[in-house]
């Protein structure tokens, strides 16, 4: 009898067949090679046209702009986002200090974005938000936090606040490695991209902007079709975003509509000893059928002041200083996946299925207001949020055409989960700030978070039986709360005319939701893991000094910081829990960009970090897939001639070594990811450019590395190189 659960056929759009002759070399500073060199820049050209750069007030400013917090913060604003080529959105995190950015290269799989040594994969353990809304999946079977990106479109992107620890007060569940929050561009200009790399995959970008009634209106569209470097790598994505903004009295809102629908092909994980060995060769794909395909529509509202800081309440009354957000999102996801790396080349064995039905709603309300506190200058942030995630979740075998298996003989059962997850949160934050002399600031921020959880296992679901033999019954219902304080200080050690310098601590805690698919019943009965609905805790301290020119001709930066996490765990791709008890990671940042002349700017980064759990027994208490070091040097420069301009950037980032397994048997070695862009622009072409880039790794098996069990370690090869070509030109209507 065949199964219930038949899923739509995978779409297989015919593979294009542009392939471009690229011949290109690598251009080194001598420096490039020296071994305190690391992870992350990855630096592209800056277009024509930058609109302006982010802001960076001093960090004894009492303001509302997080880039002045004590911490460890970047702001990326519109001229620092428009010196990125970007086509994927891990370019707008590449080149970060201390942040750590695989592109798994399977299919539409999140990438993995990870600060500060945590070992999450998919970007779990960073708090995302895009205009409001939460982009981490707490339900998500793939992993506790899903860092959901893909609807993402880089040329949208206006402003990214990136916050190293959970220091951040508007951040709370997932937020233990830190919080990025961005936002759209309320002035996009019309325009089109169009990029090719050296694989075939062509990349559109139209963005139409025009004024419509009172308000303005945008559109904008990213469609991608081709394949990659491995030969079973197409995918197919048209993502629409549509936008109406609507100016109001000392205000603004906006609502906007997306629909995402993409398909993608992926090759899966292939056996790094048999590659080495000529088994098999390193563009194969190791399973017919693996890939995934996403849905997603999503409606969002915006609203914001003017006045952001809250400073004009008297003439504005209490719309000064206030935002708020509210969202409803729809989303479906399907990803086909086979973990025996042992099978021969492009099999047609059985594999396995993932889908999940989200359906979230939400809201984030916040109020500003700045004033006199005993006549110092003081400011007081007050918010709600609400966010509620109900996933439908499916976990099942299906052959390589997609098609559910019945159950049989030799496979009686065919779901392995069948279960529904209701996550509620609901917080409260505040933060003060008060400056009580001109060179202190200290800032008192506080966070309740209020998590409802709902599990409910239906009669097919692998732990069903067990749960009721066990007296626990098919539904779990659990409601946990956290008080979290964020206490921070910035003090002004140097100030003249020309150059400052500023130290700045801070001690915050952060806290991790359980996992609805390791934490609940999935080890019950095969093991001693019982339901646990425990929160997982992480509280982190931090000191740092950061200074430099006030032309910004010199920035540089230098912190320490210390984290200590209870509780913390995770499931492996191979869907293995991992439990790693009580963490702690101790790490250093070192960054620094110094103007050569008007257009010619250096920059270098160092990051070092020592990653344990304090539970495992020793030896075999290494936080497996984290770098032990990283860094990066790399030059930007243009040359002019009338109206010609030619941008040039070259970088060499470095990642070092890494455990690979808990007891560090096996490791990563350290490898280099070299990048060389050029674009070219004429001022009298009204903003229209051309640019090149290009990728190069020196090993091809070390960004995408995992154990899989067993002295097997599976891999996601890199191209040696990649080039890619594209242009970009305005519309004029």
């Amino acid at each position: 009898m065949k199964s219930t659960h038949r899923i739509r056929k995978f779409t297989r759009a015919e593979k294009l067949r542009c392939r471009m002759t690229v011949t290109a070399a690598a251009v080194y500073l001598a420096l490039l090679t020296a071994p305190m060199l690391a992870v992350a820049q990855s630096t592209t050209l800056p277009r024509v046209n930058v609109t302006g750069a982010a802001s960076t007030p001093p960090l004894t400013q009492i303001t509302e702009d997080i880039a002045a917090s004590p911490a460890n913060v970047t702001v990326l604003g519109r001229k620092e986002l428009d010196a990125k080529t970007t086509t994927t959105y891990g370019d707008i995190f590449r080149g970060l200090t201390g942040v750590y950015v695989n592109e798994y290269g399977q299919g539409l799989v999140a990438y993995e974005i990870k600060f500060r040594g945590f070992t999450s994969g998919h970007g779990r353990d960073v708090a995302a938000s895009l205009d409001g809304v939460p982009l981490n999946v707490t339900g998500s079977q793939h992993t506790n936090g899903y860092m959901d990106l893909a609807t993402l479109i880089p040329e949208l992107v206006d402003r990214v606040e990136v916050v190293r620890g959970p220091f951040s007060p508007y951040a709370g569940n997932h937020a233990v490695a830190g919080s990025v929050q961005m936002f759209t561009d309320r002035d996009a200009q019309s325009s089109v991209k169009a990029t090719v790399d050296s694989f075939g995959r062509i990349r559109i970008v139209p963005i139409y902007a025009t004024a419509a009634g009172p308000g303005n209106l945008l559109l904008a569209l990213d469609a991608t079709h081709g394949s990659a470097y491995t030969r079973q790598s197409n995918i197919d994505r048209v993502n629409l975003f549509t936008r109406y903004v609507l100016p109001l009295t000392n205000a603004s809102a906006a609502l906007r509509f997306q629909s995402y629908r993409a398909d993608a092909e992926a090759p899966g994980y292939l056996d790094l000893a048999r590659i080495e060995s000529g088994a098999i060769d390193r563009r194969d794909a190791l399973n017919k059928g693996i890939g995934d395909t996403k849905r997603q529509q999503n409606l969002v509202f915006n609203y914001r002041s003017d006045d952001a800081d809250g400073k004009l309440s008297d003439r504005f009354g209490w719309t000064s200083g206030l935002s708020a957000n509210a969202y409803l999102v729809r989303d479906k996801r399907e990803r086909f996946t086979n973990f025996d790396i042992s099978l021969p080349s492009n099999s047609s064995t059985n594999i396995g299925a993932e889908r999940d039905r989200l359906n979230q709603t939400g809201f984030d309300i916040r109020k500003v207001q700045s004033f006199k506190l005993g006549g110092w200058p003081s400011q007081l942030a007050l918010g709600a949020q609400f966010n509620r995630e109900r996933i439908n979740a499916l976990n099942y075998s299906a052959d390589a055409n997609l098609n559910a298996l019945a159950p049989s003989a030799s496979t009686p059962n065919t779901v392995g989960i069948d279960r529904n997850v209701l996550t509620t949160t609901k917080a409260l934050y505040t933060q003060l700030q008060v400056q009580p002399l001109v060179a202190l600031k200290l800032t008192a921020g506080l966070r309740y978070d209020h998590l409802d959880f709902a599990v409910n296992l239906r009669p097919q679901d692998d732990t069903y039986a067990a749960a009721v033999a066990a007296g626990l019954g098919p539904n779990v219902n659990a409601s946990k709360g956290r008080v979290s304080p964020k206490l921070g200080v910035a003090l002004n050690l140097f100030d003249a005319p020309n150059n400052s310098v500023d130290a700045y601590a801070n001690y915050a805690l952060g806290l991790k939701s359980p996992y609805a698919f390791s934490d609940f019943f999935s080890n019950l009965g095969s093991s001693s893991v019982v339901p646990d609905l425990a929160l997982s805790t992480l509280r982190s301290a931090e000191l740092g000094l950061q200074g430099g020119s006030k032309d910004g001709a010199m920035k540089w930066r230098a912190g320490v910081w210390d984290t200590r996490q209870e509780k913390e765990g995770q499931r492996t791709d191979a869907g293995v829990f991992l439990d790693f008890g009580t963490t702690t990671r101790r790490g250093f940042d070192v960054e620094g960009s110094v103007a050569l002349s008007p257009s010619t700017r250096v920059f270098a980064n160092y990051s070092a970090v020592r990653a344990r759990s304090l539970t495992s027994a020793a030896g075999q208490n290494y936080l497996t897939n984290v770098p032990e070091w990283s860094g990066a040097l790399g030059v930007q420069t243009a040359f002019i001639s009338g109206a010609h301009r030619l941008d040039f950037s070259v970088e060499d980032s470095v990642v070092g070594p890494q455990a690979i397994t808990a007891d560090n048997t096996a490791r990563g070695k350290t490898y280099n990811r070299v990048t060389a862009r050029a674009a070219y622009s004429n001022a009298e072409r009204k903003g229209a450019s051309a640019f090149v880039s290009l990728v190069g790794y020196d090993k091809q098996f070390e960004e995408t590395r995992f154990d899989f069990g067993g002295g097997a370690v599976g891999v996601s090869p890199r191209p040696k190189f990649e080039a890619t070509v594209g242009v970009q030109f305005p519309l004029n209507f």
